[in-house]
């Protein structure tokens, strides 16, 4: 050999050299399993970090080692992972399971190659084993909570949903069910107020809407949805603003409550059945205490004076006893004309509210000195219809009742206020006030006469809300609020 093909020569050598160096080099540094192994599955070769894997100490414990027999914790995937090997040359992430030297499971994911020798026969193979046990523990604990939830979801007695952009992103079954749709796939994807009450979609719409920008609104409210088959329901809905898929999204869940709609607005017709019957027996009463007691107690009063003007006048003692006798009488009249009027006055039947408040006021006033009522009126240039005028006037004389027995108040101010389409009652005093329940508006302190309950319930038979602020050493507001039709 010439000296030029020496030179030839080791130049090709220099390089294989190098390579070999750097494979080594990567092959002991690698910071997961690399392995060589022959076509019987004998361990060739293995890096540290394959050592440490599967549990051993040192290379020597390790070759020479059937793969199938020692790390694989089913031999039968060594089975597979070499028919695929043969069929294509090399495995791309095959998962399977292999076993430490303690005994303890480790999940895998093997990548290889065939290795062949100068002639192209295969020796061996050779690749790399990431151990993926950590990752699949999370997975599975990723699917058992997912399948928790959807078993919760799916089998959840309320209708749940997710909306997104306003359009429906998630819906269960249920949902699907209470609007009479077949599938899910019915409502994903539809804009969400497609389904509610046109006279409550505005709200509706706002409230969904602005809850997606985190806005406060109120979590929980009741609403109309109409079915696919164009029949109506009721449904009490609670939502909260949340993320979906990294987006600003609502998670609301909503139950089916026409059953209790229905039995709400039954017992609302019946309380105010109650109501209109306990004002016409007081009406009739009023009308018999008036009649009869009122023509009985004027007759006696003709026939006392008659007697008295018959008595001689020596008879001084007589004369006196008939004076007594009228003045009972007159008392007993008067009496009799203030129970009456405390319950129907005649006055708020033939003049109306505001001149009834204003007597009740004098009357009040007369009874109670030590009480500054101040009462305005704003806007009223009319009646109002005579159901609103009686509710109104209980609630006033049940007001200025309760503050006469309980508040200890030296100043109360009403007003009386229309603005179309309502009329607002507003009462407040500067008592001693109360402790307002924190799960309830009704107070602590009892009450008697119709009671804050029976102020709610008038209001709520004319389609109003009242409102009632109480706090101890600053007085009680109460605050009336009516729908004129």
């Amino acid at each position: 050999m010439t000296i030029f093909q020496e030179k030839q020569a080791k130049k090709k050598k220099a390089p294989e050299k190098d390579s070999a160096q750097r494979f080594r080099h990567i092959f002991e540094h690698s910071p997961v399993m690399v392995y060589l192994s022959d076509t019987d599955g004998l361990i060739v070769d293995m890096n540290e970090a394959g050592i440490r894997m599967l549990g051993y100490d040192s290379p020597e414990e390790v070759l020479g080692l059937e793969a199938a027999r020692h790390f694989y914790e089913e031999p039968h995937d060594r089975e597979r992972f070499l028919d695929k090997i043969k069929e294509t040359g090399s495995v791309q992430d095959f998962e399977t399971r292999f076993h430490r030297r303690d005994g303890t499971i480790l999940d895998v994911r093997i990548t290889a190659t065939t290795r062949r020798n100068g002639k192209g026969q295969v020796e061996g193979y050779e690749g790399f084993v990431l151990d993926v046990t950590d990752r699949k523990r999370a997975e599975h604990a990723l699917q058992d909570s997912e399948e928790k939830y959807r078993t919760v979801v799916e089998n959840s007695l309320s209708a749940i949903f997710i909306h997104q952009r306003g359009l429906f992103r998630f819906v269960n079954q249920r949902l699907a069910e209470m609007l009479a749709c077949e599938t899910t796939e019915e409502i994903i994807g539809r804009h969400f107020w497609e389904f509610v009450h046109p006279d409550d979609r505005p709200l509706v719409k706002e409230r969904g809407l602005n809850r997606e920008k985190s806005q406060v609104f109120p979590r929980q409210y009741t609403f109309r949805v109409i079915k696919k088959d164009g029949s109506t329901i009721w449904v009490d809905l609670r939502a909260t603003h949340a993320t979906y898929l990294g987006e600003s999204a609502v998670v609301g869940n909503c139950i089916d409550i026409t059953q209790s709609k229905i039995a709400e607005e039954e017992i609302h017709h019946l309380s105010r059945r109650l109501i209109e019957v306990s004002e016409e027996e007081k009406k009739g009463l009023a009308a018999d205490l008036h009649d009869e007691f009122g023509q009985a107690l004027t007759s006696l009063h003709f026939d006392l004076e008659a007697l008295q003007m018959s008595v001689p006048p020596e008879l001084t003692e007589q004369k006196k006893s008939c004076s007594g006798l009228i003045h009972r009488v007159e008392m007993l009249a008067d009496s009799v004309r203030k129970t009456t009027s405390y319950l129907r006055p005649d006055l708020l039947d033939h003049l109306g509210l505001v001149p009834t408040l204003e007597w009740f006021i004098h009357e009040f006033s007369v009874r109670w000195p030590d009480i500054q009522v101040e009462f305005q009126v704003l806007g009223l240039k009319k009646r109002l219809n005579q159901q609103i005028e009686i509710v109104l006037y209980r609630i006033f004389q049940e007001c200025l009742t309760n503050i006469s027995k309980h508040a200890r108040a030296t100043r109360v101010e009403i007003m009386l206020t229309y603005s179309h389409p309502r009329v607002i009652f507003t009462i407040r005093d500067n008592g001693v006030g109360y402790e307002q329940s924190s799960r309830q508006s009704s107070p602590v302190v009892p009450v008697r006469g119709i009671g804050l309950l029976s102020m709610r319930e008038r209001v709520a038979s004319c389609g109003g809300t009242i409102d009632i602020t109480s706090v101890p050493g600053k007085g009680t507001m109460i605050r009336a609020n009516i729908p004129v039709l």
